[in-house]
C-alpha cells in the first residue's frame, strides 16, 4: 500500500528526544512557590512592622511631655514617634531598670493612677496604667510594662488626644 497526501502517519518518537522538558516544567512550579515563600519570609523578617507608615520619628522628650511624663534617666533603646492624623498620638518604647518603674510613674503622675497588674488587656503585659487627660492638656496616656528580666523592663507609652 502506498501513502497518499491525505493519509496521516502516526507520530512516532524521534530518536534522541527525551521528556526532560515535561519533567522540568513540573519541577519548576514547586520550586518557584518555595522561592516566593522564602522571599516573603526574608521581607517579613527585615521589615519593622511595629512602625506604621504614617508614623514619623520624633524626640522622646516631646512624646513623653505630651503625656505629662519625662524620659527616665536610665532608659535604653528608646524609640519615639508621632502618628499622622487629625488627632495627635505619640508613642514611645524604651527599656528601663525594673526597680525604677514605680518612682518614674509616681513622678509623672503624682495625682495617680497607680500601676496595676491585672486587667491590662494583653496577657504578655506585666503592669499597666491608663490615665485620663493629664498635664492640663487633653491628652490621655496608656502605659504597658513587660518585664524582660529581673533587672530590666520594656515600657510602651502612648499619649493621645480625645
Amino acid at each position: 500500500m502506498t501513502q497518499t497526501d491525505t493519509e496521516t502517519v502516526a507520530e512516532q518518537d524521534v530518536p534522541g528526544r527525551t521528556r526532560w522538558g515535561v519533567f522540568l516544567a513540573i519541577l519548576a512550579v514547586p520550586t518557584l512557590v518555595v522561592a516566593a515563600v522564602i522571599a516573603l519570609l526574608v521581607a517579613w523578617l527585615f521589615t519593622d512592622d511595629s512602625v506604621a507608615s504614617d508614623v514619623k520619628k520624633t524626640s522622646c522628650a516631646e512624646a513623653l511631655a505630651f503625656g505629662g511624663a519625662k524620659m527616665p534617666t536610665g532608659a535604653r533603646d528608646a524609640w519615639c514617634g508621632l502618628e499622622a492624623g487629625p488627632e495627635s498620638r505619640y508613642t514611645a518604647r524604651f527599656r528601663m531598670p525594673r526597680a525604677e518603674i514605680d518612682a518614674w510613674v509616681a513622678a509623672g503622675f503624682p495625682q495617680g493612677p497607680e500601676l496595676r497588674t491585672t486587667q491590662c488587656g494583653d496577657a504578655q503585659v506585666d503592669a499597666c496604667l491608663t490615665a485620663g487627660p493629664v498635664a492640663n492638656e487633653r491628652a490621655s496616656v496608656q502605659i504597658d510594662i513587660t518585664h524582660d528580666s529581673r533587672t530590666w523592663s520594656e515600657v510602651r507609652f502612648v499619649a493621645f488626644t480625645l
